[in-house]
């Protein structure tokens, strides 16, 4: 399996970072919480008119038909950027809502995504029935899928909730201890969908991490070149370049983890499933870890409103803590170890 990219790839590696760099800068990401929503409306529609909403979506229903390894790399920018839309909730269902029923609202509802005019807010049900909302605010609505059975998945739409500042404020949340369900549709996928959807989901995830983590992991470097303390750079002293270092080959084991995965997604190889452990496993430690060292690298600056090395650390806290809240670090070892002589766990 060949994992070096491929011409367009790179295209649109390169596209993707100037989009973002142009049109969300951490300026934007500063002001998320508070931006109306017509604001953040205009962004989606930029942000589909470059399709990648669409990108997993089949070409057959007016999408771009392209892979998990196209994906990732759109959601690796995103990371890198902060973006403050749930881009990559939305690529992830946008699929199954075009497999639905032509007439039905499923339809509608992902037409409105790829056309611009509507993004869904990600909503986490909790077990005592309130839900928490990523990328809520006024006029924006959350989609809720769950799964009914191993063939049957209900798709709710919930009613708009305002959006605050949680632990990463450039994603503004929500949390509805009893949400409001607009309409509700129950889906017949083929087995296997809602495993699917999950996989993709914490892939993407994994992938927006290393891409906030990435570059954050820059700015310490940069930082380290630039700061001086006794007429040299920072950065001469072994404790922080080898840390510096450590951190690079952690976050690039990850990436490259990863990339594994989600070429083994997009190949259906049969070893896809438990290739999609260990992204998420090592991208949640090493992007934890060269965040919190980019914090001390800027020293006392390092938390301040002003320095954007603290918004990073909260984007991959953030990322972490829904990444580890859906399968835990002990969970992704458990399901490895198992998955040794070729079974995976239930």
């Amino acid at each position: 399996m060949d994992l070096h990219p491929t011409e367009d790839q790179r295209m649109l590696a390169d596209a993707a970072r100037r989009f973002l760099a142009d049109r969300h800068p951490l300026a934007v990401a500063r002001a998320a919480a508070g931006k109306p929503h017509e604001a953040r409306l205009a962004q989606w529609r930029e942000i589909a008119g470059q399709g990648w909403p669409a990108l997993l979506a089949p070409a057959e229903q007016d999408g771009l038909g392209l892979g998990m390894r196209e994906a990732w790399i759109v959601a690796e920018a995103a990371g890198r950027h902060l973006l403050s839309l749930p881009l990559a909730a939305n690529m992830v269902l946008l699929p199954t809502l075009c497999a639905a029923d032509a007439m039905g609202p499923a339809a509608r509802w992902a037409a409105a995504v790829m056309t611009g005019d509507a993004y869904f807010a990600d909503v986490v049900m909790r077990p005592d029935g309130s839900a928490f909302i990523e990328g809520a605010g006024e006029g924006v609505r959350a989609l809720s899928a769950r799964r009914m059975s191993a063939t049957a998945l209900r798709l709710e739409l919930l009613a708009p909730a305002p959006g605050s500042a949680g632990l990463d404020p450039t994603m503004p949340v929500a949390r509805v201890v009893r949400p409001q369900v607009l309409d509700s549709i129950d889906l017949e996928v083929a087995p296997g969908t809602w495993e699917r959807l999950r996989t993709r989901l914490r892939l993407l995830r994994s992938a927006e991490l290393l891409g906030a983590a990435s570059a954050v992991l820059e700015m310490a470097a940069a930082h380290a070149r630039e700061r001086r303390q006794f007429d040299r750079a920072i950065g001469a002293n072994q404790a922080i370049k080898h840390r510096l270092a450590e951190d690079w080959m952690a976050l690039d084991d990850a990436s490259l983890a990863g990339v594994a995965a989600v070429a083994a997604h997009d190949a259906g190889a049969a070893s896809a499933e438990r290739d999609s452990l260990f992204a998420p496993l090592l991208a949640v430690e090493a992007s934890r870890r060269a965040a919190q060292n980019a914090i001390q690298v800027h020293g006392a600056l390092g938390v301040t409103w002003e320095c954007d090395a603290h918004l990073y650390l909260k984007r991959v806290l953030r990322l972490a803590a829904s990444l580890q809240a859906e399968v835990s670090r002990a969970e992704l070892l458990e399901r490895i170890w198992e998955s040794g002589d070729g079974r995976l766990a239930a």
